[in-house]
């Protein structure tokens, strides 16, 4: 599966654990919250399916560089999710960007692409205002969702009368995640960041990705429970390395095979570590003083 904004390594990841224990950063902007984490309060959202209308009761809602993200949930962690490349008014298919429902305490959903039809045209949203002064954005949202686990089928839903009015929002600069690198000795400047930990038993990894204005892209990958001051080497086994790493731009991905990342902080919600490595193909490409401090 292939969506537009980050490359499927970041996005199925991303969807799959979207309301479990993932944050979306676009540089450092948290788009969805814990229940009772201080998100927005202000402002609607709301949207009718199954013969109701579900009305959330916190938001958060960052634009960023490439992307506008808004997360809105209610009190027992349902809630929508939105990545929508774009950073200004206008009318954007559901189908080419993130627009999902998530039900309480379930890591599937109901997704705006149709696995088995991905032209299908599901939907949009419709960024109808973004006054910049009281930094809140308005618009309407419609789709068609399917369900994103293929081993319990369900019916798809359809999501109708959707419409968020004065959402407060954040901007990059407001932020305090941090990613850069070189890429080939030139400056690698983030404008969108990924950060997410995956759950999947004795083998839960810290994932950070970052996006240039081109869409070139660069994830480090780190296995939980890694130590502090420590550096952890980059090899060609990536079923037993505790730390990978990979470079993605208009000829595809290109994993590392040697290199580094060392780890210089780590809690329960935040790390900062360094990074350098050395990719496959040919020419070889080499990502050197890499830095990242982000939350997850």
């Amino acid at each position: 599966m292939k969506i537009a904004q980050f490359k499927p390594q970041f996005f199925v990841l991303f969807l799959a654990t979207l309301f479990v224990s993932c944050v979306y950063e676009p540089v450092d902007g948290t788009v969805e919250p814990d229940p009772g984490s201080g998100g927005n309060t202000s402002g609607i959202f709301k949207a009718d399916f199954n013969n109701n209308t579900w009305t959330a009761a916190e938001t958060q809602v960052v634009i960023s560089g490439n992307f506008i993200e808004i997360s809105a949930i209610k009190s027992n962690g349902e809630g929508f999710a939105f990545q929508i490349e774009a950073n200004e008014t206008g009318t954007y298919a559901a189908n080419v960007n993130i627009v999902a429902y998530s039900p309480a305490g379930s890591e599937y959903g109901y997704w705006s692409l149709n696995d088995d039809n991905p032209d299908e045209n599901t939907g949009s949203i419709t960024i109808t205002k973004i006054d910049t002064e009281k930094k809140t954005i308005s618009g309407t949202f419609q789709f068609k969702g399917y369900w994103s686990d293929p081993d319990t089928p369900r019916a798809a839903i359809e999501f109708k009368n959707g419409v968020f009015t004065d959402l407060p929002y954040i901007t990059e600069e407001e932020t305090n995640d941090s990613f850069s690198a070189k890429v080939g000795g030139t400056n690698f400047v983030s404008t969108d960041i990924l950060a997410f930990e995956i759950n999947s038993g004795a083998d839960d990894w810290i994932t950070i990705g970052a996006s240039d204005t081109n869409m070139n892209e660069i994830s480090i990958s780190v296995r939980t429970g890694l130590a502090a001051g420590t550096t952890y080497p980059i090899t060609v086994n990536r079923l037993t390395d505790d730390v990978q790493a990979s470079y993605e731009d208009e000829n595809g991905e290109h994993e590392a095979v040697s290199g580094s990342v060392k780890i210089i902080s780590i809690t329960e919600d935040r790390i900062q570590g360094t990074f350098s490595f050395t990719t496959n193909g040919t020419p070889s490409i080499n990502v050197t003083e890499g830095s990242f401090d982000v939350a997850y």
